[in-house]
């Protein structure tokens, strides 16, 4: 992968929203560009083709993720050793959950 990234931003209710894009670089023979944007939880590749489409839904798909963040706001805590703790991070990047907070509540409702 491209390490040079390019950082930009969205304007959306009057607030500006970092995005940052790698260079096009090749991935199994497809052109590709690894997407981060914080706001709308979204780190992961696209199709170099589908990156205008994307930056288009950007807006909608920060907005959507501010009020999904709101509706959560209950708190569950629970004490793990450092090493689980540390396993518990690897299997969520692993599984390629931005958080380890989804990847927990996805395994807890799933179960």
């Amino acid at each position: 992968m491209n390490k040079r990234k390019f950082k930009n931003y969205v304007t959306v209710n009057n607030r500006k929203y970092d995005y940052y894009m790698s260079a096009p670089y090749k991935e199994d023979g497809y052109k590709v560009v690894f997407f981060t944007c914080d706001a709308a939880a979204i780190e992961q590749s696209f199709l170099a083709e589908d990156i205008p489409e994307l930056l288009v839904d950007l807006p909608e798909l920060i907005i959507s993720e501010k009020e999904y963040q709101k509706e959560q706001k209950n708190v569950i805590r629970f004490r793990v050793t450092v090493e689980d703790k540390k396993a518990i991070e690897k299997k969520a990047v692993r599984k390629g959950y931005s958080s380890v907070s989804s990847f927990l509540r996805d395994i807890a409702l799933k179960a």
